[in-house]
């Protein structure tokens, strides 16, 4: 029952090392050779561009209102 065991436990870790090699090289592949993914560092600075359109656009919508609401108070 142990030889089954560890054979199983050798058969699950091979499985999970095969898997994570195919991962990155397929990724590797689609941000070198086709160029259809990316690069992590481009994607990264991509989505920190997007946080930051985020926020501005929260201020600005902050700044807004409070316009709006000192023009509405300046009408009655």
């Amino acid at each position: 029952m142990l030889f089954l065991e560890t054979l199983f436990r050798a058969g699950q870790t091979w499985h999970e090392e095969t898997l994570a090699t195919l991962q990155l090289n397929v990724v590797e592949f689609l941000q070198d050779e086709t160029r259809d993914l990316p690069a992590t560092a481009e994607a990264e600075m991509f989505y920190e561009h997007v946080e930051k359109l985020q926020r501005a656009e929260c201020v600005l919508a902050e700044k807004l209102n409070r316009l709006t609401a000192q023009m509405t108070q300046g009408n009655e």
